[in-house]
C-alpha cells in the first residue's frame, strides 16, 4: 500500500517492484487486496510489478497460477525472482 501510494505521487510515471511472499500468494485474497490498493491509491496497474519467487510457485502450483491469472487481469506486471535457485 505504501509503495503504491508513494509511486502514485511521483511526477514521472516510473514503475515499482514489490516482492510477494509465499504466504501472501497462497493466503487467499492477494488479488482482491492489490485491486483495492490500486483503486485507493490511483496507481496505474501497469506501473506495478509483483516479484514472485520460484519457491512460491512450487508450494502449490495450481493455486499460484490461479492467483497470478487474477493479478494479470488487474493489469499488473508479474516477474519471476530467483528462478532456477530452487
Amino acid at each position: 500500500r505504501t509503495a503504491c501510494a508513494e509511486a502514485a505521487s511521483w511526477q514521472q510515471p516510473l514503475a515499482i517492484s514489490v516482492n510477494v511472499s509465499a504466504m501472501q500468494l497462497h493466503g487467499g485474497n492477494l488479488s482482491e487486496l492489490v485491486g483495492a490498493v490500486l483503486k485507493e491509491t490511483g496507481l496505474d496497474p501497469s506501473r506495478l510489478e509483483l516479484e514472485i519467487t520460484e519457491t512460491c510457485l512450487i508450494k502449490d502450483i495450481g493455486r499460484a497460477l490461479a492467483v497470478l491469472r487474477q493479478l494479470k487481469s488487474l493489469g499488473v506486471q508479474i516477474a519471476m525472482d530467483d528462478f532456477g535457485t530452487g
